[in-house]
């Protein structure tokens, strides 16, 4: 779970998105987030191409110079990368040999259920550690190639164990969120809210799949724009306390962010048409709207009653998890107390350090959980 040394780091780095008349209109996407690498330095790419770093490979520079400048601020997570990732490395040499398995390669042999040997959950356990190393790593450059290795390990973890170590339940759909993967977020949690009653034959076909995979592969359902279709038409369950808080609040990221992208398109239609009148340019904002929105597609009125009803439930399983997304600091900064206590803080504790920085990035998400937070304790 989070450590101390995590949780700063995540923070240390942490900012919300400003909104306001220079504040470029929100597309659905954090305007800080690089699809190609940058020098993290002074955040150029110059034309003669970047250097990666030769040890973390998860960071770029223009040159020496600007590496020797950022190298105070880089040192720290790139070592914890490096070092966490030979640790990885040294403890998978002897799985794939595994003689008290009476296997030659457990990665190969033991897919589906990797974890059942105390050697493989050490090993689980560390690659969960590697993920958090490159969750750091990817918060502070904020590069996509360093969000898709945290994913690709974490994904790796799932394949190897249907079961998984439950902490990589809790990340996965924030990495996805924060590759602005909100469709694949949406089904990662849907797919595992419809598993929670699942048979014999589904279970079997689930460990088939596992096998059928590679190594870091994603190996769930995949369907296009299913993060505009209703979660409590979808997955009943979701109203059940015993879904995971995780689930809930990724859900409303990615809700919050449907509704954030369609006023912010929608005020920026207004505004263009603003300075002008009459009843056929009227007409033509009208057109504009449609060819930019789909409206039937993305039915706001429901996506804003999903919210409300996410808070809601969020509220009544843990009432600790949304005060805290607004003031993280206090909660993620104490020391972790011994246990997980469903609907306590020690809940909210494992899932802060992902989840603030997806929250409030969505524009207008800060605010409506200020007003919701009010009517809920006055």
């Amino acid at each position: 779970m989070p450590s101390p040394a995590f949780v700063g780091a995540l923070f240390a780095n942490f900012e919300p998105i400003q909104t306001g008349d220079h504040v470029p209109a929100y597309e659905g996407k954090d305007p800080r987030f690089q699809d190609e690498p940058w020098c993290v330095n002074c955040h150029n790419r110059p034309e003669m191409g970047l250097r990666c770093c030769s040890r973390c490979h998860a960071a770029w520079y223009c040159n020496s110079k600007c590496q020797k400048a950022h190298y105070g601020a880089h040192k720290e997570i790139c070592l914890a990368v490096v070092k966490t990732l030979k640790h990885v490395e040294q403890l998978a040499i002897p799985l794939r040999r595994a003689s008290f398995a009476n296997s030659e390669n457990l990665f190969e042999t033991e897919v589906g259920t990797f974890g059942q040997w105390e050697d493989t959950r050490v090993y689980m356990a560390a690659r969960s550690n590697l993920v958090d190393a490159y969750w750091i790593a990817a918060s502070v450059v904020d590069i996509k190639d360093v969000w898709e290795m945290a994913l690709y390990h974490v994904l790796e973890l799932q394949r190897l164990d249907v079961d998984g170590p439950f902490d990589t339940h809790l990340v996965t759909p924030f990495i996805l969120l924060s590759l602005h993967r909100d469709d694949d977020a949406f089904d990662y949690i849907r797919y595992h809210l419809n598993m929670i009653d699942a048979d014999e034959e589904t279970i079997m076909e689930l460990m088939s799949r596992h096998v059928a995979f590679q190594e870091g592969d994603w190996i769930y359902p995949r369907e296009k724009n299913c993060r505009f279709l209703s979660i409590f038409d979808e997955c009943p369950t979701v109203n059940s306390p015993l879904v995971p808080l995780a689930f809930l609040v990724a859900l409303l990221i990615i809700k919050c962010g449907i509704v954030a992208t369609y006023d912010a398109t929608f005020k920026s239609i207004d505004l263009a048409f603003e300075a002008t009148g009459g009843q056929h340019i009227q007409e033509v904002k009208d057109t504009v709207k449609e060819m930019l929105i789909d409206v039937d597609h993305v039915k706001i009125d429901s996506q804003r009653q999903q919210v409300q009803q996410l808070v809601d439930i969020i509220h009544r399983n843990n009432p600790y998890m949304l005060p805290a997304i607004l003031n993280p600091l206090p909660l993620a900064s104490n020391e972790r107390t011994e246990g997980y206590d469903r609907g306590q803080p020690s809940e909210v504790k494992d899932i802060i350090p992902y989840c603030v920085r997806c929250f409030l990035r969505v524009p207008g998400a800060e605010q409506m959980l200020e007003q919701r937070i009010g009517e809920l304790f006055w």
